[in-house]
């Protein structure tokens, strides 16, 4: 067990050594709906993936191996239009979080009452001044509010900024426009690597790597992702594509290290998941 650990532990370390040099009438259950019918996509991709394998009739592997290989290229479509689609459900519950925190605030500053909710804090009594139809703002609340007060509630810019980023990216991904991605998801990584979509850019870095065969960059980035970001949401993820990556570059060791480990140290991962690693390492015959 230790030493399989350490093993993948190392694996970013070989993966380097082997490199060359949204609108406010929008419904959330409208997108879980998409997601929902993307995940039974890939299910069904999944089921035709296994059954090919098995089904393949003798001197025909290499027909196999291109359906295989067309299959792998949709699933990585799919995965990307979920992530897409669970990255605008977010969006749009921080939207309406915001828009419910704005309303808050202005019906406080109409009644009077102190923004900071502290315990133990009266709201002051004030005397308002009778309409006036040239000052009409402060014969509804006084002298309380003043210049933009009740300006709507937005986003810090750099939040704005990286969002934007990071979901041109996910796109460009999507329609196959590989070097916009790269260019989307390393620039997340250079300027903003402290914020929370790092983990997910540096998995989609590895997955357009992936998609162009480039299998030595790919576990590069994949295996960054693991040592980096291995408590994120693609944590389990990063170590099983890196695992795909290895076997790629013909490192079969490295390869079932990370395959056989991906159980082991995310035991809670989605169980497509660790079936898929469990059957990869199956293949490879991994002790």
């Amino acid at each position: 067990m230790m030493m399989n650990k350490l093993t993948v532990s190392g694996l970013a370390l070989v993966a380097m050594l082997t490199a060359p040099a949204m609108g406010y009438g929008v419904e959330p259950y409208a997108f879980q709906a998409d997601v929902d019918e993307l995940r039974s996509d890939v299910e069904v991709l999944q089921r035709q993936i296994y059954r090919s394998q098995n089904e393949a009739p003798a001197g025909k592997s290499s027909d196999v191996m291109v359906r295989m290989s067309d299959f792998e290229e949709q699933l990585r479509q799919m995965n990307g239009k979920i992530e897409e689609v669970n990255y605008k459900i977010k969006q749009l519950n921080d939207r309406m979080d915001m828009i419910n925190k704005d309303i808050d605030v202005r019906f406080k500053m109409i009644e009077g009452k102190p923004l900071n909710g502290g315990a133990g804090t009266k709201a002051q009594n004030k005397k308002f001044e009778a309409p006036v139809a040239n000052n009409a703002p402060k014969s509804l609340v006084g002298d309380s509010i003043k210049g933009g007060d009740l300006a709507p509630v937005e986003a810090p810019k750099q939040e704005q900024d990286v969002n934007k980023v990071y979901q041109q990216g996910l796109e460009a991904f999507n329609a196959g426009q590989y070097d916009k991605a790269e260019a989307n998801f390393s620039d997340v990584l250079n300027r903003f690597a402290q914020d929370k979509l790092a983990a997910n850019a540096q998995y989609w870095l590895g997955e357009v790597y992936y998609a162009q065969k480039n299998y030595a960059k790919a576990a590069v980035a994949f295996g960054k992702g693991y040592e980096k970001y291995k408590d994120g949401a693609k944590g389990a993820e990063s170590l099983y594509k890196l695992g795909m990556a290895m076997n790629q570059l013909n490192k079969k060791d490295e390869a079932c290290a990370a395959l056989t480990n991906v159980a082991k140290e995310f035991p809670k991962a989605d169980k497509t998941l660790l079936d898929k690693a469990k059957a990869e390492a199956g293949k490879l015959k991994c002790k």
